[in-house]
């Protein structure tokens, strides 16, 4: 008997391991799922996403959907979304950066920049304009007053996946320089902003789901440490 309880108090011990784990596992998927639905109304921002081999593993554990939001008219000369895939490529006080959130403005300096600040880069460098007459091609040519300017850059990647979040649709590439290039066949439509790719309703769904798996495993975890109190219990009578 006493070999039998040693050994059914391990098994119970590593069972309440696992179950807590995925307790840590379905808590961070309901905050990853949270900050989804918070970000719904963000300009083109991406949802997170998180996999089942990932929450075993809990390393590595979410990735980013790149698959493209809805495009709205704003009606602004100045606002671009991006109709294909790419990122705009931008300078900050960081180094460069790449976005897909076109809702630029003009600095002081009369130079393209984001909603942040950040220079909105071309060709040439920033994006000077000069003017009030301007236009957007397709292909990002910027022309003001009948002139072109420029070329606003929108470039791509061969590993996306090592792109990284950093916040306000802000992202930094992890991998190698040679593994960034300019975007082929761009659709560059001035007049509009891309809007978040996030679901509400799918995410709701993922969030009940992820809820009601929490409390699962919560319940089992009463339930097995009630059995290892009768067992330390018993264990105490025996002797």
């Amino acid at each position: 008997m006493y070999f039998a309880n040693k050994w059914g108090e391990k098994e119970l011990i590593s069972g309440i391991h696992s179950l807590i784990d995925s307790c840590l596992a379905q808590k961070l998927r309901f905050e990853t799922i949270s900050n989804n639905l918070a970000n719904i109304n963000t300009n083109a921002f991406k949802k997170d996403i998180i996999s089942f081999n990932q929450i075993l593993t809990m390393k590595n554990v979410s990735t980013i959907d790149l698959a493209p939001g809805p495009i709205r008219h704003t009606g602004n000369k100045f606002d671009v979304a991006l109709g294909s895939p790419g990122f705009f490529r931008i300078r900050t006080s960081r180094g460069i950066r790449y976005t897909r959130d076109g809702s630029f403005t003009l600095n002081a300096d009369r130079l393209l920049v984001t909603q942040n600040g950040d220079t909105v880069l071309g060709q040439n460098g920033p994006i000077q304009i000069n003017g009030t007459k301007v236009s957007i091609g397709d292909d990002g040519r910027v022309v003001v007053e009948n002139a072109p300017v420029d070329k606003i850059l929108v470039m791509d990647f061969r590993k996306p996946w090592l792109l990284r979040k950093e916040g306000s649709s802000c992202y930094l590439y992890q991998g190698k320089e040679e593994d960034i290039f300019t975007a082929e066949n761009v659709n560059v439509r001035q007049g509009y902003t891309e809007g978040s790719n996030v679901s509400p309703i799918e995410e709701m769904i993922k969030m009940v789901e992820a809820l009601r798996a929490f409390e699962s495993a919560q319940k089992a975890i009463q339930c097995m440490d009630e059995i290892t109190g009768k067992m330390v219990n018993d264990a105490g009578l025996l002797q």
